[in-house]
């Protein structure tokens, strides 16, 4: 390949990173699974160029001698700073969706079990009745680990019949 066919790709893919760049300069968090999808396509892109690029620097390099190549090898050395750069950029977009992820998984389990059959106790409201109330609760709901406060919450209002009456009013 002659030095300006290769001078023609360095200046395609400066092109295809310029608009790389205003990417992710103007990159605005809007929907989980679109952004998702495009940052993931973007990432693959500038892994291909950053591959192209590579075999670009070997196919100037292996030009005879006597070419001239005057500042190419430094442009494209500084078109792969600013690829990696763009790269570590879709990372970190990816890593806080990743993130989100996370967060959810953690709330997210547990909201969808359905409650265990539990020996529940029941309270008539009577003032009497409490603590009596109270220490069965506690023992078989309240201090129960694998259960989440929600959880818990379903519990007392299930083991209350009039607290559904309290609750509306």
């Amino acid at each position: 390949m002659t030095i300006t066919e290769l001078n023609r790709k360095q200046t395609a893919y400066k092109n295809k990173l310029k608009k790389i760049e205003q990417f992710v300069n103007s990159f605005q968090y809007v929907d989980e699974t679109k952004d998702c999808i495009e940052l993931t396509s973007k990432l693959n892109s500038i892994n291909d160029i950053i591959k192209e690029l590579d075999n670009l620097r070997n196919e100037y390099c292996s030009l005879p001698d006597k070419v001239e190549l005057n500042n190419s090898l430094e442009i494209l050395s500084d078109m792969e700073e600013d690829a990696e750069k763009f790269k570590i950029s879709f990372l970190v977009f990816l890593s806080k969706y990743e993130e989100q992820k996370k967060e959810n998984a953690k709330l997210s389990p547990k909201s969808h079990i359905k409650l265990p059959d539990l020996p529940l106790p029941t309270f008539s409201g009577k003032f009497q009745e409490f603590e009596n109330f109270k220490t069965q609760f506690m023992s078989v709901i309240g201090n129960n680990d694998s259960l989440n406060e929600s959880q818990k919450l379903m519990y007392l209002v299930m083991s209350w019949p009039k607290c559904d009456q309290i609750i509306q009013a």
